[in-house]
């Protein structure tokens, strides 16, 4: 019983990740425009872009371009918080490679990932974005080793839980939850209607400029999974509005029967 429940765990994670991995970074602006003022605004906020763009467009040498971007200001050691750029940039490739089914380049990136993730958290402990990320790395790390699951899976919980301990405003946060859940079964405390609530807190603490087509787009994925598919579409449509290139969006609406 407890192997089986083991391999429904680490399949739930593998599979759930195929999906989660067109979401884009979920607090990074718009893709700049060459040659516009938020292009040209400062090297960070230029590399930002580029890595969204790169999530939107599901492209990885668009995200390697803003890595090295990243990585170069974490070497000068001139700009704060470089780490954490680098654990979500090596989380989005490490999703892209396992995805692919390249597990060699996934298993690099995600441990990369948890390498600044940890370092991250030293720079700043009472971050709790930094907690979730570290709990979908080691969902991600689960995916690649199934073996590991009953260590695993129960860390993923408490970093999650330690997240929400300490940003409980923190949209990000539940974004990451919000996906976690709707990928793990009912019978786990997963599933739509228990993501759909979180989502939707994640829309009420996020700003304009923050990325809402991530939210949007899952809570059209919830809409969908609940039997109700104009209500998907409505959701999935505004998140298109928001960003027309979002593949994600694009994808689902495909699915649904929309052009």
């Amino acid at each position: 019983m407890k192997r089986s429940i083991i391999i429904l765990l680490s399949l739930v994670v593998l599979f759930g990740l195929a999906f989660s991995l067109f979401a884009a970074r979920p607090d990074l602006p718009s893709p700049a425009i060459p040659g516009s003022d938020q292009a040209s605004s400062s090297p960070l906020t230029s590399a930002q872009a580029e890595l969204q763009k790169g999530f939107h467009l599901w492209d990885p040498e668009i995200m390697k371009s803003a890595r090295d971007r990243f990585l170069g200001l974490h070497l000068t050691g001139t700009t704060p918080g470089m780490a954490h750029e680098l654990a979500i940039v090596d989380y989005r490739l490490g999703n892209y490679y396992l995805v692919s089914g390249n597990m060699a380049e996934a298993e690099r990136y995600v441990s990369e990932a948890q390498k600044y993730a940890a370092q991250a958290g030293e720079e700043d402990p009472k971050k709790g974005e930094t907690d979730a990320l570290e709990a979908y790395l080691l969902g991600m790390e689960l995916a690649l080793h199934p073996d590991r699951a009953m260590a695993l899976f129960p860390r993923s919980t408490a970093s999650f839980s330690a997240a929400m301990a300490k940003s409980p405003e923190n949209p990000r946060v539940y974004l990451l939850k919000a996906i976690s859940v709707y990928y793990t079964p009912e019978a786990f405390g997963g599933g739509p209607v228990n993501a759909q609530g979180l989502l939707e807190k994640s829309l009420a603490l996020a700003d304009s400029s923050w990325g809402r087509e991530e939210a949007l787009a899952y809570l059209g994925l919830c809409h969908k999974k609940r039997g109700d598919p104009d209500k998907a579409r409505e959701m999935l449509k505004k998140a298109l509005e928001i960003c027309p290139d979002y593949a994600f969006a694009t994808r689902e609406l495909q699915i649904l029967g929309d052009k």
